[in-house]
């Protein structure tokens, strides 16, 4: 038998570089961030469908946490960023509380870090409204009452805060994403008009193209007035304490501060729990001849299909264009980031 031998051939591949591997690469990350932003858009539109599934019972919460007396004393609870939606619950359970004519004193109960800086002075005004009606008002401090959660509530007669609370932050903030970089990595070139009567439209107000020193210093000068509200609403409510104005500027210069910094520079009135302001308010209103019911208002939490959106209606390509714009939207805060 004749065997016969073959010579396998070896091919030798090369790999070439090319740019186009970086482009498709930088498309793909462009890709992941049009879909992050969806994300939060389904997000937003499952939060908008438990809202509007809640209106029928409304955001506020009412609960009894102690029965005692025929006279009451409130507990209103602000937590978490302060929005529209934690603005709209504090005007509604604020109308509760001054409805309620056995209501005393109140408790502004504060575990927030801040927000919207028109939402915060809403809080703020409502807040006044309570004082108006000459009801003793304490605040209260969980974990973190600063920047916005500071503001809404310097103008309590008596400021108590945890010993773990962190406080102040009294400043400004704006944080704008400008996407020509990212824009141009992936090909596209965006166009803004504008018409010739309104040269400065687009002054700190296009994020298609990165932003020049004119377009900063037009949002800080928006953010030197914001900051000028905040440092009147502190002024007025601390008047009493911190009567020295430089001592006053040196503190609310964007610091956060402790619990015991805080004591120590004027910023609150004392280191004690929820119970102790409690304590505080039915002294204030006189209430030393017994327990008076405690009453706590709080924002109605969602259900987790809600949350989900199931209840949501259809979004249509208007309104998902409408949250994407939300995004390029510069934000003006009063926020602590912790």
């Amino acid at each position: 038998m004749e065997t016969t031998t073959d010579q396998s051939k070896q091919t030798t591949l090369k790999v070439v570089a090319t740019t186009g591997g970086f482009k498709t690469f930088v498309a793909f990350l462009a890709a992941m961030f049009i879909f992050l932003i969806v994300f939060l858009v389904g997000i937003i539109a499952g939060v908008s469908g438990f809202a509007a599934a809640t209106q029928e019972n409304g955001p506020v919460r009412v609960q009894v946490s102690y029965e005692g007396d025929a006279a009451k004393i409130a507990v209103l609870n602000i937590s978490g960023i302060i929005d529209g939606s934690n603005a709209l619950f504090a005007e509604l359970a604020i109308n509760k509380i001054l409805d309620d004519k056995k209501v005393r004193a109140v408790v502004l109960r504060v575990d927030s870090p801040g927000g919207g800086v028109t939402a915060s002075d809403e809080i703020w005004h409502n807040i006044q409204r309570l004082k108006d009606a000459k009801l003793p008002l304490i605040a209260s401090y969980g974990g973190v009452a600063a920047s916005g959660g500071y503001y809404i509530s310097c103008n309590a007669d008596y400021i108590l805060a945890q010993e773990t609370t962190i406080t102040g932050s009294i400043g400004v903030i704006a944080n704008i994403m400008t996407y020509q970089n990212l824009l141009e990595m992936i090909g596209v070139k965006p166009i803004t008009l504008i018409a010739k009567d309104s040269p400065e439209k687009s002054v700190a107000n296009d994020v298609y193209r990165n932003w020049t020193v004119k377009d900063k210093q037009k949002v800080t000068g928006i953010l030197d007035a914001m900051y000028s509200v905040f440092y009147s609403r502190v002024k007025e409510g601390r008047s009493s304490i911190i009567s020295d104005t430089k001592k006053l500027e040196s503190v609310a210069n964007g610091s956060a501060y402790t619990a015991q910094q805080a004591l120590s520079n004027g910023l609150i009135d004392g280191i004690g729990y929820v119970d102790d302001a409690i304590v505080i308010a039915e002294q204030r209103a006189g209430l030393t001849n017994g327990g008076p019911t405690v009453v706590q208002y709080s924002r109605a939490t969602p259900s987790f299909g809600g949350l989900l959106g199931v209840q949501s209606q259809e979004l249509s390509a208007s309104d998902i264009r409408t949250m994407l714009q939300e995004f390029t939207i510069p934000k003006l805060m009063y926020l602590y980031n912790q």
